[in-house]
């Protein structure tokens, strides 16, 4: 399928609550004079026309953000805007939302807002490698530790080993590949959305992305990082 043609069938959507634990009212904290979901809103504009874009949120301070960007709203539930509720619910919240009000469509891109480093390619290549027997694209980078060789964990006897030991393998060459998930971007299938409970109930692949563009906001230390940066 070509491109283009495949990205009018592309509804973008930007999931970003109110609150947050680590940074207070993360997704609206400044980076270069912009709040941080402006990045997301950024990016999306330059794969789908604005109509396709969608922010879910329960923040005032958010939605009237996303209506100045000139895309659509989504108000979220309360209970699917807390740091105990998964992300997969306010996904299927979305998919519902579309297909009551507009049909169905056939794929779903979700930009969070903590990835502001990312590229239009990123995202676009993520879109190419939904086939389909594929129901899930994340975004990735080469971990730089592996449970195979160098990450432990603690055993009942109070010593440590590594996390998977069933074979030893005395040098990360010999260690099978392992990979870091980030929130540069998730592409999947409405379809697939719906009837799942967790997104590796299917079928997943991976995009590998420059770790230079991967950075995912968690802490003050990301927030610092990031803003160094986006320069």
């Amino acid at each position: 399928m070509k491109l283009k043609k495949k990205l009018n069938k592309v509804k973008i959507f930007i999931f970003a609550r109110g609150g947050s634990q680590e940074i207070k009212n993360k997704n609206l904290i400044k980076i270069k004079n912009k709040p941080l979901i402006y990045y997301s809103i950024k990016i999306a504009k330059q794969i789908v026309n604005k109509k396709n874009i969608y922010v879910s949120t329960d923040s005032k301070k958010i939605k009237r953000i996303a209506k100045l960007s000139g895309v659509r709203i989504i108000d979220r539930p309360r209970k699917l805007a807390t740091g105990k509720s998964p992300e997969i619910l306010s996904w299927k919240h979305a998919v519902n939302y579309i297909q009551k009000k507009m049909g169905n469509f056939e794929i779903f891109v979700s930009l969070p807002a903590t990835s502001p480093l990312r590229k239009k390619i990123d995202v676009i290549n993520t879109i190419k490698k939904l086939k389909n027997k594929t129901d899930v694209v994340l975004t990735a980078t080469e971990a730089n530790r592996n449970p195979n060789f160098n990450m432990v964990n603690k055993k009942n006897n109070g010593f440590y080993d590594v996390i998977i030991s069933s074979r030893r393998i005395f040098n990360r060459q010999e260690a099978p590949k392992a990979y870091d998930l980030n929130t540069v971007a998730f592409v999947s299938k409405p379809k697939f959305i719906l009837k799942c409970k967790s997104i590796f109930d299917g079928n997943v692949d991976i995009n590998l992305v420059d770790k230079r563009r991967s950075l995912d906001i968690d802490n003050s230390h990301d927030l610092k990082l990031a803003r160094m940066l986006i320069k």
